[in-house]
């Protein structure tokens, strides 16, 4: 009998101590919650990040396209310097680009209005991969193959109708295509360092758009 009593007795203070830590792990999370990505506009930049001392002052990219390629910089909200409309700007704890001018994929200007449900065979540097882009019940399904697998994401609200592809680059250095897609208002990145076999949530999501004075 005493012997079980010793035995209750351990297995209550274990249940104490497991339910006092997972508790504890609680309250730390609530206190500082994991970091979440950010992908914003110039305007939201200029008039949101650069002046507040609220934003993450490290880890941003900008990401900005030129000719044939896409200009990728490490930035801080204190950095001077114009910001161009078109710009971008990335962030997410953990994740880096690949910084310099990152060339596009050649024919893009072919993928600005994707046709729904046609497969796209295509190559970026050495690396072949396909495309294709259909319209599902969610919204907007993109679905990229290469290496032998296949990735996909549904993007946009619902009854999304218009998606254009912006670039098709590799941004993150893994010598595998990365997208910038549009889907009705929002901007999307699918970096392929994040992405695994099957189904993916975006990257990041670019949530807000800042208007531009006149």
């Amino acid at each position: 009998m005493k012997e079980a009593q010793q035995t209750s007795a351990r297995a209550l203070r274990n249940f104490g101590l497991v339910a006092a830590a997972t508790l504890a792990a609680a309250s730390i999370w609530a206190a500082s919650p994991p970091e979440e990505a950010y992908l914003l506009d110039a305007g939201m930049w200029r008039d949101e990040v650069k002046p507040s001392i609220h934003w993450p002052t490290d880890g941003w990219f900008r990401l900005q396209e030129i000719d044939g390629a896409i200009d990728v910089r490490a930035v801080q909200p204190a950095d001077s310097g114009d910001v161009r409309p078109d710009a971008l700007f990335f962030r997410q704890p953990g994740v880096a680009l690949k910084t310099g001018v990152r060339p596009t994929y050649r024919y893009s200007i072919a993928l600005k209005e994707p046709k729904l449900g046609q497969d796209y065979e295509l190559k970026l540097g050495k690396v072949n991969f396909s495309l294709r882009v259909e319209s599902v019940v969610k919204g907007m399904q993109y679905t990229v193959g290469y290496a032998g697998q296949s990735y996909s994401y549904v993007l946009g609200p619902y009854d999304a109708a218009r998606t254009a592809v912006r670039a098709v680059a590799d941004l993150d250095g893994d010598s595998r295509p990365d997208f910038l897609v549009d889907v009705e208002d929002a901007s999307y990145l699918l970096l392929s360092t994040q992405a695994r076999p099957g189904h993916n949530m975006p990257t990041a999501e670019l949530w807000a758009k800042a208007e531009e004075n006149n």
